[in-house]
């Protein structure tokens, strides 16, 4: 007798002939994959792992480009600090002994003009001393001029205006 099981193969026993096919078709797939896409694709990661690690590379000589660029600007910025602060220390320099001369200057044109104002003055010391000698002198010679009016007479009176006229 025969039982419907064993006619019918199960899902757990393998039918051969599909084996057979399904390794075939794997093995076939896998040849056709291997000659006609795995090459490639291994070729487009190798090529994309290049350019990568070519990025990479690139990156890293940047970096050292952009360390050298900063340690450059440090080194100008460094020098021209130093150039500006020669400059300012030069300009007070300049400034200081301008301020020097300018004050020499100021102090020689004051001593000149208290110089002129003493001469001035001791100038107009003597034309006053004059005046006052040649006003003394009037008054004198008016004064004996009336008084030889009023005693012309005697001699002694005359004597003593000659002698006064002679002292001044």
């Amino acid at each position: 007798m025969t039982t419907p099981e064993s006619q019918h193969p199960g899902i757990l026993t393998p039918d051969v002939t599909l084996v057979i096919l399904t390794w075939i078709s794997f093995f076939s797939l896998l040849i056709i994959l291997h000659r006609f896409a795995w090459k490639p694709i291994l070729a487009g990661l190798k090529e994309r792992e290049d350019y990568i690690r070519k990025s990479l590379d690139d990156a890293d000589k940047v970096k050292i480009q952009l360390a050298e660029a900063e340690i450059a600007k440090g080194k100008i910025l460094d020098e021209a600090k130093e150039k500006a602060n020669a400059i300012i220390e030069q300009s007070r320099k300049a400034g200081n002994e301008l301020a020097g001369q300018i004050e020499g200057r100021a102090k020689k044109s004051a001593e000149e003009i208290i110089n002129s104002a003493h001469e001035e003055i001791q100038g107009e010391r003597e034309r006053v001393r004059n005046a006052l000698k040649k006003e003394s002198a009037q008054t004198a010679v008016s004064l004996a001029e009336k008084i030889l009016k009023e005693n012309c007479d005697t001699e002694k009176n005359r004597n003593l205006i000659n002698q006064a006229l002679k002292d001044v």
